[in-house]
This record gives C-alpha cells, sequence and structure tokens, in this order.
C-alpha cells in the first residue's frame, strides 16, 4: 500500500509529536510540581486550606472581607491543579493511541 506525499507528510508529523509528548508531559508535570511546591514555600495562603485556617483562628486575618476569600482560595487552586493535571493525563493517553495506530500503519504498510 502506498500513500501520498499529503499523508505521508502527515504521518511524520503526528510520529514526531507522539515522540516528543513523553519528554514535553514529563516536563510538564516537573513544572507543575515545582510550583505546587513554591507556593507552598512562598504563598500558604494560596494552597494550603490548613494554614489558612490556623491564621483564622489566630486572628491574623482580618474576617470582615478574608473568610471566603481565604477559605475558597485554597480549594479553587488546587481544582485548577488538578484540571491541568488531568489534561497533561490525557495528553499522555493521546500519545500513547497515536504510537499505536502508528504500528498498526506500519504494518499495513508492510503487507
Amino acid at each position: 500500500m502506498k500513500l501520498d506525499d499529503t499523508s505521508a507528510g502527515f504521518l511524520v508529523k503526528r510520529r514526531r509529536f507522539a515522540r516528543t509528548w513523553p519528554w514535553v508531559g514529563s516536563c510538564l508535570l516537573l513544572v507543575l510540581a515545582a510550583f505546587v511546591v513554591w507556593m507552598f514555600l512562598r504563598n500558604p495562603l494560596l494552597i494550603n486550606p490548613l494554614e489558612v485556617a490556623s491564621r483564622l483562628e489566630a486572628g491574623i486575618l482580618e474576617e470582615s472581607t478574608l473568610i471566603l476569600m481565604a477559605g475558597m482560595l485554597p480549594i479553587m487552586l488546587w481544582l485548577c491543579l488538578l484540571i491541568l493535571s488531568i489534561v497533561i493525563a490525557f495528553g499522555f493517553v493521546m500519545s500513547s493511541n497515536e504510537r499505536k495506530y502508528h504500528r498498526i500503519i506500519d504494518r499495513l504498510m508492510q503487507s
């Protein structure tokens, strides 16, 4: 079975993507993990609900407007980080499927 130039070019681009995604996805996960560690060290009120609760109990934060913000902000940030992690995981699944499809195409091209 022969492919025209357009289809062959498309397959070359998809193979390149499938080969590079594990590295790109791993780097994204490392950056995400570094961001989480940095947030815990640098801005614990933005990511650690237990820190927010302890500061509220100690009376360090003004209760008038900060109770809702301080209580919800860490939860929202964790939700965003979870969504970002899921998107990266979908990238790994998609890359795995791409490699599987390329193996199938290679087998069909050889027969």
